[in-house]
């Protein structure tokens, strides 16, 4: 089946793109997507609202990826302490769809850009890539954490809720670890630097440049 599907029997409501036509031989490139604050509850849709599912239904030729959009139920649940669910979400994935073990990607904005930086290294799954907008970072070591997973972090310079120093500050540490983040910085912008990030043409294509060995 092709579109947005209804996972059922898992923790946390969600939602799975699969994309048209047969999966690749070694399996769909996955994208788990953690959303912001705003899009917080149980109907399993406004998870939706933002982010990559848009861009699959605009431009479904260029995010050829089946894609993973959890909810989580609380606006002040951190994706961080939900990892447990993250992970039976994972598992379920893996039973029910063909996906590569060798392309799956991170992303997520706000609450989810945190998320992003917070469990890319915590959940079962390894990341060959991931993708942080408008985030920030609470967990120690965070240098060390991620200098091995290829990190291209978002935000905007007039970001008034979560200041650029939550993406910048992470740039430095994992740069002064030995890694080799990317940053994007977009002038004049402020909270919802995700419309930028996800309409970025190669973010797509540097997401499936990335592969776990």
């Amino acid at each position: 089946m092709t579109g947005f599907l209804e996972l059922e029997g898992t923790p946390l409501p969600t939602v799975v793109y699969v994309p048209k036509g047969p999966a690749p031989a070694d399996g769909w490139p996955t994208l788990l997507f953690l959303h912001g604050r705003g899009e917080s509850g149980t109907d399993g849709l406004r998870c939706l609202i933002h982010g990559p599912g848009q861009r699959a239904i605009r431009e479904r030729e260029n995010w050829p990826f089946l894609m993973i959009f959890p909810q989580k139920p609380g606006a002040e649940d951190t994706w961080f302490d939900l990892r447990d669910q993250l992970n039976a979400i994972l598992k379920q994935v893996e039973q029910d769809y063909e996906t590569s073990p060798h392309q799956r990607y991170l992303t997520g904005l706000s609450q989810g850009g945190r998320g992003t930086m917070e469990c890319a290294d915590a959940l079962a799954w390894s990341f060959a890539a991931i993708a942080p907008i408008c985030g920030w970072n609470t967990r120690p070591e965070i240098g060390p954490r991620l200098r091995d997973i290829p990190i291209w972090l978002f935000h905007g310079d007039a970001d008034s809720v979560v200041p650029p120093t939550g993406s910048t500050e992470v740039e430095e540490a994992v740069r002064e670890a030995g890694g080799n983040p990317r940053l994007t910085i977009y002038p004049g912008v402020g909270h919802d630097s995700w419309v930028q990030a996800y309409a970025e043409p190669e973010l797509p294509t540097w997401f499936l440049s990335h592969r776990l060995g």
